[in-house]
């Protein structure tokens, strides 16, 4: 079902999260680069963010309803796209996209087209097309009952409970950057990262990006009856603010915790390379509903099948780093 109140609030922790990520850390928050890296050449820069997601997963998982868990029905064997194999045939896959077309949904979509990045309009486009094609020629969407995208009303508690998250994490995010936060401090970056991964993990999960049938069932748009509005949720309350936020601010003088902005520079140019990757990216997407930061969080929600689809992506985007 549509859950559109936790679908938004999810989103806007999104938002918060890649926006101090860039503002504090300087870095685009792209999830496929930061988890290859924080499991090979682990260090404070890699680490930070990508522990802090998983500790956000355990904040859900020790704090939530189990409502808010996500779902990996849409996966099985029996109804998934591939079988059995379509967990590391998607893992591989999108380790593959992503290296090859320089990032995912969070890196191009939440921060790229936010700056206006002609690249990440030609990726978000690729990814976005080849995944809803691969979807509905394999039928990966799931069929509900009621359909997916019957809107569902939050209960009072949910209400509470969400706006206070909104509300804890603006106000920590307040306190950081007033207290703690100091230039060139590492132990500034550290915390930094871990917020804004602690924040990313619990938007993916609350906003349902991180269950494969709610992306599955928004890239079944060509299906009417399977469509889940969700990922709509994302773009207007994740990306359009990032997009406000960098058409007011820009880029300042310095970010909060480092000397100076690592953001891409090149938001022009368009190669093979870039499209190539983009579109197996999508096809891994569209087969499975797991990108990256959602594959992260699949490792400790969704045991075997989440470290399998982890090695796969480590294995793909290893091969394109190493060979391609």
């Amino acid at each position: 079902m549509f859950n559109y109140f936790q679908a938004g609030v999810g989103a806007l922790l999104l938002h918060i999260s890649s926006s101090s990520f860039a503002y504090d850390d300087g870095r685009v928050l792209g999830c496929s680069s930061l988890i290859y890296r924080a499991i090979t050449s682990p260090s404070i820069l890699t680490t930070g963010p990508v522990a802090g997601m998983l500790a956000g997963a355990a904040a859900v998982a020790a704090f939530f309803p189990a409502q808010y868990f996500p779902d990996y029905s849409a996966l099985d064997p029996s109804i998934s796209a591939l079988g059995a194999w379509t967990v590391p045939v998607a893992g591989l896959l999108v380790g593959l996209g992503t290296k090859l077309g320089s990032g995912c949904t969070s890196g191009h979509m939440l921060i790229g087209l936010a700056r206006r990045s002609l690249r990440s309009l030609v990726a978000v486009a690729t990814f976005s097309s080849v995944a809803m094609l691969a979807t509905y020629l394999t039928g990966a969407a799931p069929v509900t009952s009621p359909p997916p995208y019957t809107v569902a009303s939050p209960s009072p508690l949910d209400v509470k409970l969400l706006l206070a998250l909104v509300a804890a994490t603006y106000a920590t995010r307040y306190i950081l950057r007033r207290f703690v936060y100091r230039p060139g401090s590492k132990f500034s970056q550290l915390v930094s990262s871990l917020f804004s991964g602690i924040t990313f993990g619990l938007g993916l999960v609350v906003s349902g990006m991180a269950s494969p049938g709610t992306t599955l069932g928004f890239l079944a748009l060509p299906t009417p009856e399977r469509f889940n509005p969700s990922l709509l949720m994302v773009m207007a309350f994740g990306l359009v603010p990032n997009f406000i936020e960098f058409s007011v601010k820009g880029t300042e003088p310095a970010p909060t915790c480092v000397e100076k902005y690592e953001l891409p520079r090149d938001l022009t140019t368009i190669t093979p390379r870039l499209v190539i990757g983009s579109a197996i990216f999508g096809l891994g997407w569209g087969i499975s509903g797991i990108c990256p930061g959602p594959g992260l969080l699949g490792a400790f929600f969704n045991g075997k099948n989440g470290l399998i689809w982890l090695a796969t992506f480590l294995a793909g985007y290893g091969t394109a780093s190493h060979c391609l």
